[in-house]
């Protein structure tokens, strides 16, 4: 027993000795480069600034396939978090336009938006969409750039690009995946998998969260819903035909992963 001990307290001191080495390579947030995302319950997990940075990249994948709309709209969430009233470019390969539309202007509002906002690029080639969001990075202008791509993700080698570029103008990228491009490896700051829930609400669960030492990312998730900052307390709460609005306020909804 007292062998089993010492084993386990040499393997924490390791890993605590491997986080203190890795921590100056790590992008952390610092004062003033953290955004909130809109519902406090996750911010409280975003260690050590509570809230996204801004000069990274952020990752939503889709769950599964039907739920690539939901993940868009999270996407479209986080960037008017980011946008601050600036302009979004957001860009879509033609087979995420084919099988899942545009952006639809009337619904923008729900998440934040309004449509003189947005720049859409509607319908390319993902390396010409990965130009265009460099492009768009460099322009002062431009608040938040959402790249959403339903087939294929970035390689490594052109998120790593894409990261360096948000980390340098200090503008943020959010790149929307669906359920097979999310399988993919990315140097994303966050990543996020999304999932339709009742009552036009959001399952959010966050899978990785770089920076994020004395904390580590949460493997539980939060049901929220877009359009005001609730999350049920439990699943009851809306699977049983609760009305959204019923809902407590800020409470902590945990969902095994």
């Amino acid at each position: 027993m007292r062998e089993k001990k010492y084993q386990a307290e040499q393997r924490r001191l390791a890993v605590n000795r491997l986080r203190h080495k890795l921590r100056k390579f790590e992008l952390v947030p610092t004062a003033g480069e953290a955004v909130p995302s809109g519902f406090e319950a996750i911010d409280a997990c975003l260690s050590p600034h509570h809230g996204l940075l801004r000069g990274g990249l952020h990752e939503i994948c889709a769950a599964k396939t039907g739920d690539f709309a939901s993940a868009s709209g999270f996407g479209a969430h986080l960037a008017a978090q980011f946008a601050d009233g600036n302009a979004v470019v957001s860009g879509q390969t033609r087979q995420s336009v084919g099988e899942h539309g545009r952006p639809y202007a009337l619904a923008l509002p729900t998440v934040g938006l309004i449509r003189q906002q947005l720049i859409h690029i509607n319908g390319a080639d993902l390396p010409d969409l990965l130009w265009a969001t460099e492009e768009a990075l460099g322009c002062p202008a431009v608040g938040c750039v959402v790249l959403m791509s339903l087939e294929q993700a970035p390689d490594f080698t052109a998120s790593r690009r894409l990261s360096m570029a948000c980390r340098a103008v200090g503008r943020p990228l959010v790149l929307v995946l669906g359920a097979e491009a999310g399988q993919a490896s990315t140097t994303a700051t966050t990543r996020w998998q999304i999932s339709a829930a009742p009552n036009n609400s959001w399952q959010v669960r966050l899978q990785r969260l770089r920076g994020s030492f004395e904390r580590p990312p949460p493997m539980a998730g939060w049901q929220v819903f877009p359009w005001r900052e609730t999350l049920p307390v439990s699943d009851d709460t809306v699977s049983d035909n609760t009305a959204p609005e019923s809902a407590s306020v800020h409470a902590t909804a945990a969902y095994s992963s």
